[in-house]
């Protein structure tokens, strides 16, 4: 059996391959505007990036959960954040003429929050 060490090797070693195959695939078509996320235990982080790698919008999921419960609503899962999250990011896309963008992954599985945020910018209008 192999220690754990080894396991969280081969886990990053995974990561890190996923991740240069999703970003060469995505800048070999040479996209206008590109939504990069960024992952963390606790927050999800989405970057519009143009060709230059300039920052044209940014959005983070944390200031969500507080919009709820100050309006009285039920407390929200990292999940429905996220979504909501992408809404408003479209939203902010849109206000600046953005209408379709790649969405750039960074190497995470399209599960889960990564899929909620891009439900979310499909629900807001913005072509993937």
């Amino acid at each position: 059996m192999q220690n754990l060490k080894s396991l969280r090797q081969d886990k990053t070693r995974k990561f890190a391959r996923r991740k240069i195959k999703v970003n060469s695939a995505i800048k070999a078509i040479a996209p206008d505007f590109r939504v990069v996320i960024n992952k963390t235990n606790k927050y999800m982080k989405a970057q519009v990036l143009d060709q230059d790698g300039k920052v044209v919008a940014c959005m983070v999921d944390k200031g969500m959960k507080g919009v709820l419960l100050k309006t009285g609503g039920t407390l929200v899962t990292k999940v429905q954040s996220s979504a909501m999250a992408g809404e408003k990011l479209a939203a902010l896309l849109k206000e600046k003429g953005i209408k379709k963008a790649t969405y750039d992954r960074n190497g995470h599985l399209y599960h889960g929050r990564v899929q909620a945020m891009a439900d979310g910018l499909r629900k807001g209008g913005i072509q993937i």
